[in-house]
C-alpha cells in the first residue's frame, strides 16, 4: 500500500516530467544575450565553451586593452553561428547602460570582480564571475545589497588549485537572489 507521502512525490515528480518538455523547447528556442568583461585568455576560453553548448549571441565585449578586445571581437563573430561582431566597450559601465544583457560573464583579474558583478546584477543579468567574487571584506559586504534585491542567478567558478587541472577539481557554486 503507498502511503499518502509516497503518494504525493510521485503526483509532483510526474508533473515534473510532463513540464519538461515544453520547458526545454522554451529555452531551446530563446538565444540569450551574452556579454563578456574582461577578454583575456580566461574570459574567451569561458566565453567559446559557452558558445559551443548553449544558444548564445554575443553582444557585447569589453576590455581595457584595445588590441586584446579587437582579436576577441574578431574571434568571436568567426565562432557564433550569426557571425555578427560584438559592440566593443573600455568600461564595463558603459557596456551595462545598454540594458540588453541576459548573461555577463566577468573574467577580470581578481581585485577587479566585484565592481563589475555588483554593476551586472543591479543591470538585471544574471552573472557568471570567477573566483574569488571579492578579495577583502569590503568587497565581500558591498554584493550583499545588490544579491538580495534581485533575482538574478550569480555563478562562482575556480580552481581548488592555483595550477591548471581537469573541470574535476573546479568548484561552481551558483545561487538565486543571494550570495553563492
Amino acid at each position: 500500500m503507498m502511503s499518502r507521502r509516497r503518494f504525493l512525490w510521485a503526483s509532483g515528480a510526474v508533473l515534473a516530467w510532463s513540464r519538461l518538455p515544453s520547458y526545454a523547447a522554451e529555452l531551446a528556442d530563446a538565444r540569450r544575450r551574452v556579454g563578456l568583461i574582461g577578454a583575456g585568455w580566461y574570459g574567451k576560453a569561458d566565453l567559446f565553451r559557452l558558445i559551443q553548448v548553449a544558444p548564445v549571441e554575443v553582444v557585447s565585449l569589453c576590455d581595457v586593452d584595445k588590441r586584446m578586445l579587437a582579436d576577441a571581437a574578431e574571434q568571436v563573430a568567426a565562432r557564433q553561428i550569426s557571425h555578427k561582431t560584438p559592440r566593443t566597450y573600455s568600461d564595463y559601465r558603459q557596456m551595462l547602460r545598454e540594458k540588453d544583457l541576459d548573461v555577463v560573464l566577468i573574467a577580470t583579474p581578481d581585485h577587479w570582480h566585484a565592481l563589475p558583478m555588483i554593476a551586472a546584477v543591479q543591470a538585471g543579468a544574471d552573472v557568471y564571475v570567477q573566483k574569488p567574487t571579492a578579495v577583502d571584506v569590503v568587497a565581500g559586504s558591498a554584493r550583499w545589497p545588490s544579491w538580495t534585491s534581485t533575482a538574478t542567478t550569480t555563478c562562482a567558478r575556480g580552481r581548488t588549485r592555483p595550477t591548471p587541472l581537469p573541470p574535476t577539481t573546479s568548484t561552481t557554486t551558483c545561487g538565486r537572489g543571494r550570495p553563492p
